[in-house]
């Protein structure tokens, strides 16, 4: 019974230079398509913009449903609000839930609250800064217009409730205050470069692995029934 043996150094580095074209080649696609997914998809996908504020209402009691800032309607009306929000698309991003809002602090403390959207909708971060501030304007200016039983018709005398002060934003009598990093960025930050590298070095392993066992054993399989080269 013929013995078996492992295979050696030497019998890999040959079955390498034997594929090493095909090895070579998988790997080099690996690497581009790594590049392209760090930087187009992984990298991209990633970004937020980030707006956090508190309210001040002129009346403490003031009825103030935060979730209601993110619902279609309050986007629609703050994209007709200005021409340079024409171009986003409010509607997918309330549906796709693009946009969300969380509520910070203690229950009988002044609550902080935080907007995030992603950042695909925007052409620059400067859009982004004025959309949700006009999201977040008025939102508030409803709020207040109810308190005070100002009606529906109210809504038409928003723009010339807003009174701008600094960091600070005047709506219907109500006092917004935004933090000093109004909007950020977020992202993975992650090196196409170094994909494609770590994407070549690791597809050339395996692949040269997968390669060398699948002629490895064409080869024994050869050995045992004779049909082997001499």
């Amino acid at each position: 019974m013929e013995n078996e043996r492992g295979i050696t150094a030497g019998e890999i580095a040959r079955l390498l230079r034997r594929r090493i074209v095909w090895i070579l080649a998988v790997a080099a696609f690996a690497a581009v398509a790594a590049a392209l997914f760090t930087s187009l998809v992984y990298n991209r996908a990633r970004r937020e913009y980030f707006l956090t504020f508190i309210v001040e209402f002129p009346q403490e009691d003031t009825p103030f449903r935060y979730e209601t800032l993110v619902y279609a309607d309050n986007l629609e009306g703050a994209k007709a609000s200005d021409e340079a929000f024409a171009a986003i698309d409010t509607e997918r991003m309330a549906a796709d839930e693009d946009i969300r809002i969380a509520r910070a602090g203690e229950e009988d403390a002044l609550p902080s609250y935080t907007v995030t959207v992603s950042g695909k909708y925007f052409a620059d971060r400067a859009q982004a800064t004025a959309f949700l501030r006009a999201v977040v304007e008025r939102a508030v200016s409803l709020a207040g217009q109810r308190a005070r039983g100002d009606g529906l018709f109210a809504i038409f005398r928003l723009p010339g409730m807003v009174r701008i002060c600094g960091a600070e934003t005047y709506v219907s009598g109500a006092r917004v205050l935004y933090r000093q990093n109004t909007v950020s960025e977020t992202e993975n930050g992650r090196s196409p470069f170094a994909a494609a590298v770590a994407g070549f070095v690791l597809t050339f392993l395996l692949a040269g692995a997968l390669f060398c066992a699948a002629d490895y054993s064409a080869e024994r399989k050869k050995q045992r029934d004779g049909t082997s080269e001499p």
